[in-house]
Order: structure tokens, then sequence, then C-alpha cells
């Protein structure tokens, strides 16, 4: 037997030959030459130990041998076919990335047009980092940009305040204790925390510099939405935790916390360890533009969810 020997096209050439009962039109029908078809005819014979056809000048016959196998190699064929259409389909199926919420359409789009130009077809369900991490969970999502401790963190950028009132002194740093009434007036200032920031490592570490700082828990909020923040922040003067590009796009001062160093960070996480080095391999160069994020990959192997 060759020591290269393929089952699987040793047995195209052979149903091909055999349904047109000749080697060169059966080369033809399986893509190959006439000798590629013959020197696989050849093999097999050799693998199967017994003729499969009766050569003449003008004629080709099975053997009885060979009708005798014939339906089997047909039903191989056939399978293989079947499978390759199988997977044809599952690459083409949709792939469902959990994101947060307020992208970017324009960075979104192309993201998903990136993906699609290796084959990848991207939909994406945006979410808060609980929900996402849900979606993961159950299988509803494939892949997740999911919020992670900075040290995890494939992409990050810093947190700091941004705040309605704008003024000419820059971005020097902002500390909670700020947040305390001033003498002779009622108004308490609050820090409002977006859902995409409501996370452990964020969240703990705020409240504890709160309490360092004399502060009621009440100066410390979550909202509802980076928007109902916002408007908080424009209407009461209130104070919103958030990412320096976020601050522009909604026209508002930022400032870096002065108390400690907060970072939203994120990695993808994944179900698939193929499927994720396939997407990040189209879309790497994309994420920090869709995420709003200063870092960038750093050849880490992505999170596994499972």
């Amino acid at each position: 037997m060759p020591r290269n020997f393929d089952l699987m096209a040793a047995c195209e050439a052979f149903v091909s030959v055999a349904e047109r009962e000749s080697f060169t039109a059966g080369a033809v029908g399986a893509g190959v030459t006439q000798s590629v078809a013959s020197r696989r005819i050849a093999a097999l014979e050799a693998h199967l130990g017994a003729r499969l056809f009766e050569r003449t000048s003008r004629h080709v016959a099975l053997t009885p041998f060979g009708r005798s196998v014939l339906p089997g190699a047909i039903r191989l064929v056939v399978a293989a076919q079947e499978f390759a259409d199988d997977a044809d389909h599952a690459r083409a199926l949709p792939i469902t990335l959990a994101v947060p919420r307020h992208l970017s359409p324009a960075a979104a789009a192309r993201v998903c047009a990136a993906a699609a130009d290796q084959s990848l077809t991207v939909e994406l369900l945006e979410g808060i980092p609980r929900e996402r991490a849900e979606w993961m969970s159950s299988g509803r999502a494939q892949l997740a940009l999911q919020h992670v401790e900075p040290d995890r963190a494939d992409w990050s950028t810093p947190l700091g305040v941004g705040f309605a009132q704008r003024t000419d002194s820059g971005e020097e740093p902002f500390y909670l204790a700020e947040l305390r009434p001033r003498r002779g007036t009622p108004e308490r200032r609050r820090l409002w925390l977006q859902p995409e920031d409501d996370v452990p490592n964020v969240r703990d570490r705020l409240e504890r510099v709160r309490n360092g700082a004399g502060l009621a828990a009440g100066h410390l909020r979550q909202a509802t939405s980076l928007v109902t923040a916002i408007a908080r922040a424009i209407a009461d003067g209130d104070l919103v935790l958030c990412t320096r590009s976020e601050a522009g796009e909604a026209d508002l001062a930022w400032h870096p916390l002065g108390d400690l160093h907060l970072m939203r960070g994120y990695t993808l996480v994944h179900r698939d360890a193929d499927l994720a080095t396939r997407f990040l391999a189209a879309t790497g160069e994309l994420l920090p533009d869709l995420l709003g994020t200063a870092g960038s990959t750093a050849g880490r192997t992505p999170a596994d969810a499972t």
C-alpha cells in the first residue's frame, strides 16, 4: 500500500469511474487527471486485496468484487460530502458576541465587517457585565468582552469622574472628600456608578474610599444606565464615574481620581478556544476602538468561560 494512501480520494475516483464506465470521464468527474485516477484506484485495489475493474482497450466494467463493494464506497463518499456541507453551514452560522452597552455604532460595524471578511458572521448582544456572564454560562453567547480586574485585562483605560461644570484647571485629581457638602449649603453632590462599572473590583474599592472619607452611603449611587448617570450630572451637578472618552462624548469635564487608581479592563471570554483565536485574528486591532480603551492585545490566551 502506498505510504500516503488516501482512502477517501481513492473511493471518490472509484465511484466516479464506476458511474461513467470510463477512466477518462471518471477522472474528469473526480476533478483529477486520468493518471491520478488510475493510481488511486490501483492503490485502492491493493488496499482491498482484489481487482475492482476489468479493463480492455474499449471498455471498463466492474468485477463481481467491485459491484459488491461499490455501495459501501458510495455511502462513504456521500457521507464525506454531507460532513463537508455541515461544516460549511456551521461556519456560516452567526456567532453571538456579548458586548457592553453604549458602543459606537461605527466601531461595532467595523468589527462585524472585519469578521465577515474572515467568514465569521458576528451578531452583537449588548448587556451589563452580569448579563454577559449569564449569557456565556447559558450558551446564549459564544464569545464575550467581559469587564475584569486590571491584571487580567487585555484592553484597559483609566476611570475618573465627569461633571458638567467645565473649568480651565486641566485634569487635576478629584478626591471623594470633595463630595462633602460645603458649609452653609445643603447641597449634596453624588457620584454615580454606571452599570458597566458596577462590578466588585470597582464598586468595592470605591466604597472603601467613601467610608474612609467619612461620606454617607448615599454619596455613591448606582445608575440604571450611562445616559441616566450623565443626566444626573447635567441636571443636578452630580458626578459620573466614566472614562475620558465617555466624558468627552457627553461634553463633560473629566478628572482622574486622586484617592485610588481605577481601571476599566476587558478580556475576551469564550466557549471555544479556536473560535476565539479566529475572532481575535480578524478583529483584534479594532477592539480597543470598540471598547473605548487605550490598551491593545498583549498576546494573552483568550479566557475560557467553561
